[in-house]
C-alpha cells in the first residue's frame, strides 16, 4: 500500500470560526482549501451552509465546493474522491492542502476510507429507480430497520443507493458499515479543532442564524425549491426551517430561534465526534505540556443532571500567530498517523 497522503485539517462546531483560520492557515503554509462540508458540495446552497463568496475567500483556492446538483444528491464515495484529487493536485504544485469542514462522517472517511460494497447491476438500478420515495423506504426498512430509521423518505438518493446493497448483497446495510474498521489509513493530517466555551459558541450560533435570514436565505431556499423541488439537502438544518415558513408550518419570527436551537444541537453532536474519535480512531492527541490549558465545557443544554455530567475539553490557548508557528515547527518533523490538536484561540 501506498505511503499515507499527509495534510493539515481544521475542524470544529459550526459557527466556531473554521473559515477564517483556514485563511490565515492558508497564507503562512501556502495552502489551498479542500471542502469537508456535506452541505457546501451542493451548487446553490449558499447562504444556509455558510459557504464563503468568492470576494470572502481572500484569493485562497477552494476545492470540492459546488460539486453536486441539489437534485442528484451527494455521494460520499464520490466526494472522497473529489477531495483525493484536489488533494493531489494541491501537493504537485508545491502547496499544502488543507481540509476545512465540520462534517465528520465525510472526515473520516476521507482517512480511511469506505465500506466495501457490491456493484448494482443496472436492472437493479432501474427497478429501484422506477419505485416512489415511499416504497422505496418502506422496503428499506422492512429489510434494514436501523437504516430506514437513519434516512429520510426524502432523502432518495441514499435510500435508493441503500435499498440497492440490501437487494445485491442480501445484507443490511447497516451491517456491512459496521463491519468496516476504518483501519486502512490512506490520509494523515494534523488536525486543528477549535473550541469555544458553550456560551460564546451559542451567540455566535444565534448571530449566525440571523445574518443569514439577513442574507436571503429564505429567497435562496424558495429559489432551489421552484427549480428542483423538495430536494433532500433542503432538509439539512436553516434550509429545513426555511422550508417550513414558506409552507406555513413556523412563523416568520420564529425562524432564528429555530435554526439556532436545531444548529446548537448540532454543534453538541459534532463536539461528541470530537470527544470519541480520536480514541476510535488510533489518532494521537497530543498534550502541549506546561502550557496554558482552557476547560471549555460541554454542550448539553437540556437538563441539570446532564450537565453535571457532561465532559469538558482541554484546549491550548494561542493566538493565530503562536499557532501559525506551532503548526510550521510541527511540520517539520514526520507525522507518522493524524494528530488532534484543541485550540482556544485568544482574541
Amino acid at each position: 500500500m501506498a505511503a499515507p497522503f499527509k495534510t493539515v485539517a481544521v475542524c470544529g462546531p459550526t459557527a466556531s470560526g473554521k473559515s477564517a483560520l483556514s485563511l490565515a492557515l492558508a497564507r503562512a503554509l501556502h495552502g489551498e482549501v479542500v471542502n469537508v462540508d456535506s452541505v457546501q458540495v451542493y451548487r446553490g446552497l449558499d447562504i444556509g451552509s455558510a459557504k464563503l463568496s468568492h470576494s470572502e475567500r481572500r484569493g485562497v483556492p477552494h476545492h470540492v465546493l459546488d460539486v453536486f446538483s441539489p437534485e442528484r444528491g451527494a455521494n460520499v464515495a464520490e466526494f472522497r474522491e473529489c477531495a483525493l484529487t484536489a488533494m493531489a493536485d494541491i501537493a504537485s504544485r508545491g502547496k499544502t492542502p488543507l481540509l476545512v469542514g465540520g462534517s465528520g462522517m465525510y472526515f473520516t472517511i476521507l482517512l480511511h476510507g469506505l465500506a466495501p460494497v457490491p456493484q448494482t447491476p443496472d436492472d437493479v438500478r432501474a427497478a429501484i429507480a422506477a419505485m416512489s420515495p415511499e416504497d422505496m423506504h418502506a422496503e428499506l426498512s422492512r429489510i434494514d430497520p436501523v437504516t430506514g430509521a437513519r434516512l429520510n423518505v426524502r432523502d432518495r438518493q441514499r435510500v435508493s443507493r441503500a435499498l440497492e446493497i440490501a437487494r445485491v448483497s442480501g445484507r443490511k446495510p447497516s451491517e456491512l458499515f459496521a463491519e468496516h474498521t476504518f483501519s486502512r489509513v490512506d490520509v494523515v493530517a494534523l488536525v486543528i479543532v477549535i473550541c469555544r466555551p458553550r456560551d460564546e459558541l451559542y451567540r455566535r450560533i444565534n448571530q449566525r442564524s440571523l445574518t443569514m435570514i439577513e442574507q436571503g436565505l429564505l429567497a435562496e431556499t424558495k429559489g432551489i425549491r421552484d427549480q428542483y423541488g423538495h430536494v433532500a439537502p433542503l432538509e439539512t438544518i436553516g434550509y429545513k426551517q426555511a422550508c417550513q415558513l414558506l409552507d406555513g408550518a413556523l412563523a416568520e419570527e420564529k425562524l432564528a430561534e429555530e435554526i439556532a436551537l436545531h444548529t446548537r444541537r448540532f454543534a453538541k453532536r459534532q463536539m461528541s465526534y470530537w470527544r470519541n474519535e480520536p480514541a476510535k480512531r488510533g489518532w494521537a492527541v497530543r498534550p502541549f505540556e506546561h502550557e496554558p490549558a482552557e476547560v471549555i465545557a460541554g454542550f448539553d443544554e437540556f437538563s441539570p443532571r446532564a450537565q453535571k455530567t457532561m465532559k469538558s475539553f482541554r484546549a491550548f490557548s494561542v493566538t493565530e500567530a503562536e499557532l501559525m508557528q506551532r503548526v510550521k515547527e510541527r511540520l517539520q518533523e514526520p507525522l507518522e498517523r493524524t494528530e488532534v490538536w484543541y485550540i482556544a484561540m485568544k482574541e
